[in-house]
């Protein structure tokens, strides 16, 4: 069985195969596995994982950030709808309500999704037109809007369409940052390591030219 993608989060596992079938193991609490049940009952009393394919579907390909929230996931996939099941603090999952789901369900009808991150109680995506989008928790502005609204769909981020990329921040959901084309990286809500708090995407310093970045704790590490 080849292998597209392979995720680990702390206690969570999951792999597409390259028929685009998803295939999830352990932890299970919040039915962030989206097998339809809220348990733990994918490991063995040996304490061996069994995965266990999720639905029928086939498009699970390419699709998924490895640094997730752990209890629950948001998932564009290679048609470019988004999909979100497991705890939903807040309206995270993007549905309109803040229902837990244990299984799969679109969210909304949009097929232009380019990558989606589900980071503590907050999500931050990106659409095929560079449009940067939040939702969920709103504390401490960190959902870029001017605000400190919680939303429970996707909303767009201002009116730039020159937007990259969307960085997961673990559980932390009191900022988001994100990457424009230019490499320059922005933040919005709780300020740390000297920076601001702050309601509306602001770039972090003024140089430009990072190519990536990811979140390690409560900094972020930008590469060139």
């Amino acid at each position: 069985m080849a292998v597209e993608q392979f995720l680990m989060n702390t206690h969570f596992t999951a792999l597409s195969i390259t028929t685009g079938q998803r295939w999830v193991g352990l932890h299970n609490d919040q039915g962030e596995a989206g097998l339809g049940t809220v348990d733990n009952g994918n490991q063995d009393n040996a304490g061996e994982v069994t995965l266990e394919q999720l639905g029928d579907l086939e498009t699970w390909q390419n699709t998924e950030s490895p640094m997730q929230q752990p209890d629950n996931r948001m998932v564009v996939i290679s048609t470019g709808a988004l999909w979100s099941w497991g705890r939903n603090n807040s309206g995270c999952l993007g549905l309109g309500d803040t229902t837990q789901r244990t299984s799969p369900v679109q969210v909304g009808t949009d097929t232009d999704w380019l990558e989606a991150a589900n980071t503590g109680g907050c999500c931050v995506a990106i659409k095929t037109d560079n449009t940067l989008w939040t939702w969920g928790e709103g504390s401490a502005g960190a959902l870029g809007h001017g605000n400190t609204t919680s939303l429970s769909s996707p909303v767009q981020v201002g009116t730039d369409t020159d937007w990259a990329h969307g960085l997961p921040t673990g559980i932390n959901h009191d900022f988001q940052v994100a990457m424009k084309n230019d490499g320059g990286i922005y933040y919005s809500g709780s300020g740390t390591g000297g920076l601001s708090t702050v309601s509306s995407f602001t770039q972090i310093g003024s140089e430009e030219g990072f190519k990536d970045a990811i979140m390690i704790g409560t900094g972020v590490v930008a590469f060139k």
